[in-house]
């Protein structure tokens, strides 16, 4: 069950049928600033406000999985995608790529390329290639939206996609000068120290292993650096090749980025098939 579940929710948001329009991630914010806002205890804001409104909904989700769904086949198939689909980041990755591929193709040579939009933006990284950041962006980006997601959904079922999902927004929303915001960053560095991993080492799978594993070797247990990791660890996969798309290099290292994360969600999705047939999954 799980295996379809999450086979469906991938191939869905990795194509052209995403379910952003469905999706919100706007309550999450609004719901810990009305709990914050509205319960008044001494070290209230100090962390207790965070902790209550991340176990509050993910006790409410996960009684209403084992209460209502459990028992019925095709309603935990669902009620599962649609809480996965919902989990999953609040952009469209591969809708995004078209788009900006696509406007920045059709920009006349005079003008500036166009505005990265959404996630196709500067990471901060210092790589002596100018499309080294963009093409960090969308390994990094696909593996919060959907990889960490699916992979917490399938360790911890609905309740771990949710979890994940709040504390990245969270992490993102909050003051960075609040002890909210570091609780937050440090659940979410948690969240995602072994997704970033699991990820980079199917890209390597499904690129080029050996400078992945170096990679990897280097920040094994790094818990602020998942997203360099990653980042480090898809470039690594990729290699320099050699790749035609309207020679356009711009384009065409976007576009060979994504393929490879596909290949890489493909490496673990044939993992989580096998073990579903070896009934571990």
């Amino acid at each position: 069950m799980t295996f379809l579940i999450v086979f469906i929710c991938c191939a869905a948001e990795l194509t052209y049928m995403s379910s952003q329009a469905f999706r919100a991630t706007q309550w999450i914010v609004s719901w810990h600033r009305w709990l914050t806002d509205k319960i008044q205890w001494p070290g209230w804001r100090g962390g207790g406000a965070l902790v209550v409104s991340l176990v509050l909904p993910c006790f409410v989700l996960g009684a209403l999985f084992n209460i209502v769904v459990a028992e019925s086949t095709l309603m935990s198939l669902i009620a599962g995608s649609a809480v996965l689909l919902f989990c999953f980041g609040s952009g469209d990755i591969a809708g995004d790529i078209e788009s900006y591929t696509g406007h920045y193709l059709d920009a006349d040579d005079q003008l500036p390329p166009p505005d990265k939009e959404n996630f196709l933006q500067d990471v901060g990284s210092n790589d002596g290639d100018p499309d080294g950041p963009t093409m960090r962006a969308v390994a990094i980006e696909a593996n919060d939206s959907l990889f960490a997601p699916a992979l917490w959904f399938c360790i911890l079922g609905p309740v771990g996609a949710l979890l994940f999902r709040m504390s990245s927004t969270l992490q993102r929303s909050l003051d960075d000068a609040t002890a909210e915001a570091v609780l937050a960053r440090r659940l979410y560095n948690v969240l995602l120290w072994l997704p970033a991993r699991l990820l980079g080492f199917g890209l390597g799978l499904a690129g080029t292993l050996g400078p992945v594993m170096g990679v990897l070797r280097d920040r094994a247990y790094d818990l602020s650096e998942s997203n360099t990791l990653l980042g480090d660890a898809a470039l690594a996969a990729l290699g320099p090749q050699a790749v035609d798309d309207g020679d356009d290099s711009h384009v065409a290292s976007i576009r060979s980025m994504f393929r490879l994360v596909k290949h890489g969600f493909i490496v673990w999705l044939v993992v989580l098939g096998l073990l579903s047939s070896a009934g571990l999954a």
